[in-house]
C-alpha cells in the first residue's frame, strides 16, 4: 500500500473533487446514526442548536489516493466535507488521518469490510466522548496487550504447537461452544513440561503491541483504573500488568508438580463469563457503573465484557469481534484510539469536527 500513497497535497486535491455532494449530505441527514449520539457540545464548547451530530466517520492510517478514489465521491456512501477546506484536509492526512461524512446507507459492517480489505480504520467518532466520562478499562492480554498468545508459545516449545494452535484459534473464532474443555484440553497437552517454561517465554516472548504503552499511560494520567482480565496464565499475566502498571488482573493457574506442568488447571477457569464478571465486581469496588467502563479485546472469549462496558474496542480481531466492537482498529497501533477522545484529540481533529458540527447545526 505504500508504494500507493501520494503527498497529502495531493490527495487532499483528491478529495477536493471527490467531496462536492459532501454538504448535501450533511444537510440531509434529520435521521442520525445511533452510533453518534451527541450532547449539544462541541468540543471546543460551543453550543449547536441539536441534541445528536450528523453521522461521523474517523478514519485512520495509510490512506491511499486508490481508496479516496474508489470510496468517496457524490455516489460514494462517504464523502469529505466541504467546509473542512484543503488546507485543514492536508493536516489530518499528514496525522494520518480524515474525516468523512455518511449517508444513511454505510453501516458498520461495510466499515469493517473496508477496514480488512485496505488495512485503515474507519470508526464512528463521538464529537463528545470524555476521558473524564470513564473509570476504567479492562484489557484481555493475549494479542491484545502483547504479539503472542501464551498457550500456542508454550505448546510449541513442548512440540504441540500445531494441535494446540488449532484449537486456539477456532475458540478465539467462536466456533467451540465449550471453551473451557478446549482449554483443559490444551493444558491437558502441556503435561511434563517444566514451569521455567513460563519463565523462558515471559523474558524472550514477551514483546507490547503497538500503541499499547502510550495509550495506557494517557489513561492513567486521566486517572483510569488499568485491569487485566486474560483466559492465559499467571505468571505471565503478573509480568504484563507491570509492564503497563494495571491495578488488578486475573488469569487462570496451571498446576504443577516437582517443577513441572502437570497438565491440570487449578481453581476456576477464566472464560467469557468470568471476565464480565470480573469487570462488574472491579467497577462496583471503584464505584463505577458500567456506563464508566471500557473493554478492550480481540477474541470470542472477549465478547462478554465488551458487551457490559459502556465502550468497546478491539484490536486486530477476529471479525466476529470486529462486527460487535463500538470501536475497531486493524492498520494502526492502539494509541489510534486517543483521537477519540476530546481530551487526548488532535488539535486539527478537533477543529474538523467543530467545523463540521457548527454547519450541521446552522442547517
Amino acid at each position: 500500500m505504500n508504494s500507493m500513497r501520494v503527498s497529502s497535497s495531493a490527495q487532499a486535491s483528491s478529495i477536493a473533487q471527490a467531496s462536492s455532494s459532501a454538504q448535501s449530505t450533511l444537510d440531509s441527514q434529520t435521521s442520525l446514526s445511533s452510533e453518534s449520539p451527541f450532547d449539544s457540545q462541541t468540543s471546543s464548547g460551543s453550543k449547536v442548536s441539536t441534541d445528536v451530530q450528523p453521522s461521523i466517520w474517523l478514519v485512520q492510517g495509510d490512506i491511499d489516493k486508490a481508496w479516496i478514489n474508489n470510496h468517496l465521491g457524490q455516489n460514494a456512501c462517504l464523502q469529505v466535507p466541504q467546509q473542512l477546506g484543503d488546507e485543514l484536509q492536508a493536516e489530518l492526512l499528514d496525522l494520518s488521518m480524515m474525516l468523512v461524512v455518511a449517508s444513511k446507507d454505510f453501516s458498520k459492517d461495510m466499515a469493517r469490510q473496508q477496514s480488512l480489505h485496505h488495512g485503515i480504520d474507519i470508526n464512528p467518532v463521538l464529537a463528545s466522548r470524555c476521558w473524564r466520562d470513564f473509570g476504567l478499562i479492562a484489557f484481555d492480554m493475549d494479542s491484545t496487550l502483547i504479539t503472542i498468545e501464551c498457550i500456542d508459545e508454550m505448546a510449541a516449545a513442548a512440540g504441540c504447537g500445531a494441535e494446540v494452535a488449532a484449537i486456539t484459534e477456532a475458540a478465539m473464532r467462536g466456533e467451540i461452544s465449550d471453551y473451557d474443555e478446549s482449554l483443559r484440553q490444551r493444558v491437558l497437552l502441556l503435561k511434563g513440561q517444566s514451569q521455567h517454561l513460563l519463565d523462558r517465554l515471559i523474558t524472550e516472548k514477551l514483546v507490547l503491541n503497538p500503541g499499547v504503552e502510550r495509550f495506557a499511560r494517557h489513561a492513567r494520567t486521566q486517572g483510569l483504573k488499568l485491569i487485566v482480565l486474560s483466559g492465559g496464565f499467571h505468571p505471565i499475566i503478573d509480568a504484563v500488568a507491570n509492564m503497563i502498571q494495571a491495578d488488578a488482573y486475573r488469569a487462570n493457574q496451571l498446576g504443577h508438580d516437582q517443577g513441572r506442568l502437570d497438565g491440570r488447571l487449578v481453581g476456576p477457569i477464566v472464560n467469557a463469563q468470568a471476565k464480565a464478571s470480573y469487570l462488574m465486581d472491579f467497577a462496583r469496588q471503584w464505584g463505577l457503573n458500567p456506563k464508566q467502563t471500557i473493554a478492550i479485546g480481540d477474541g470470542a472469549n472477549d465478547l462478554a465484557m465488551m458487551a457490559m462496558a459502556g465502550l468497546s474496542a478491539s484490536w486486530r480481531a477476529k471479525p466476529l469481534v470486529a462486527r460487535q466492537a463500538d470501536l475497531a482498529f486493524v492498520g494502526q497501533g492502539l494509541d489510534a484510539m486517543l483521537e477519540h477522545f476530546q481530551e487526548s484529540r488532535s488539535p486539527a481533529l478537533s477543529r474538523a469536527l467543530d467545523l463540521v458540527l457548527k454547519t450541521h447545526a446552522s442547517a
